[in-house]
């Protein structure tokens, strides 16, 4: 049987580790008692160092519905604060789609 939370908790932990790699300072989504606590629905938040923008990650495994990503386009940030869907494929890579 596959433990789907340790599997979610390392593609989260690699995508910020790819992103501390970047010069990021990053803050993953927490789970609290079978409960996520997440940032407005995204895994990991990310800021650059320099402080000019802020990147909100949503991390998936294989797929992301269109639901997802409709509801990912229409959530309203200021310019400075990028939104990006990673999915995870293959095991191996992320493929990332980018919306501001």
């Amino acid at each position: 049987m596959i433990n789907a939370v340790a599997k979610g908790t390392r593609k989260e932990k690699a995508c910020a580790d790819e992103l501390e790699a970047k010069g990021y300072i990053t803050r993953k989504s927490i789970r609290v008692k079978y409960q996520k606590v997440d940032f407005f629905g995204f895994d990991v938040m990310a800021l650059a160092k320099d402080g000019s923008h802020m990147l909100f990650v949503q991390v998936k495994s294989n797929r992301c519905d269109m639901k997802t990503r409709d509801a990912i386009k229409k959530l309203k940030f200021p310019p400075s604060i990028k939104k990006e869907i990673w999915i995870f494929k293959d095991r191996k890579y992320f493929i990332k789609e980018y919306y501001s």
